[in-house]
């Protein structure tokens, strides 16, 4: 095999390397977009449809307590840990279900994450609440937990502004 014969070969392995992990790219790209379109919904919503929509929702929670429970007063987070059921629900979790309404933007986003993607997770903690001052060691709330509890009310709540967040799972 001459030089030029083998900087040839080279050079095809190498155009071919190029063309797979761009082909690979567009696929990681298009799967993503396509689970983020199937999975979230946004849409401008008047206060008053919001509103509707999240009583709706609720109605199939009437009397249950939400597993998590956020005090209007200082903001801290509360694990309800005696609505998980030490044996297990007997029905498998199918998604996790976010329900949330900014009244400044006025804007109703819907989120369904598929519970075998949850489970999949590098970390079983749940990080729901980010944005609320708890002591995550104390609060150890895993999929687990959720998948103990079975189809039912995660959290309920809202500001003082009017803004909503429902989650639950189903």
């Amino acid at each position: 095999m001459t030089e030029s014969s083998a900087r040839r070969t080279w050079v095809s392995i190498l155009i071919a390397a190029v063309i797979v992990v761009g082909i690979l790219a567009a696929t990681a790209i298009g799967g993503t977009a396509f689970f983020f379109y199937r999975h979230v919904r946004s849409q401008v919503t008047p206060r008053d449809d919001a509103a509707r929509q999240f009583a709706i929702a609720r109605e199939r929670f009437a009397g249950q307590q939400a597993l998590i429970e956020i005090r209007p007063d200082d903001q801290t987070a509360l694990v309800h840990r005696e609505v998980i059921a030490a044996e297990g629900s007997a029905v498998r979790l199918a998604a996790l279900r976010v329900m949330a309404y900014d009244t400044r933007g006025g804007k109703l986003v819907n989120i369904s994450i598929p519970f075998w993607l949850l489970r999949m997770g590098p970390s079983n903690k749940f990080s729901l609440l980010d944005n609320y001052d708890f002591d995550s060691d104390r609060m150890r709330l895993t999929v687990e937990d959720l998948e103990r509890r079975g189809p039912g009310l995660i959290l309920d709540q809202s500001d003082r502004r009017g803004s909503q967040v429902l989650v639950w799972t189903e």
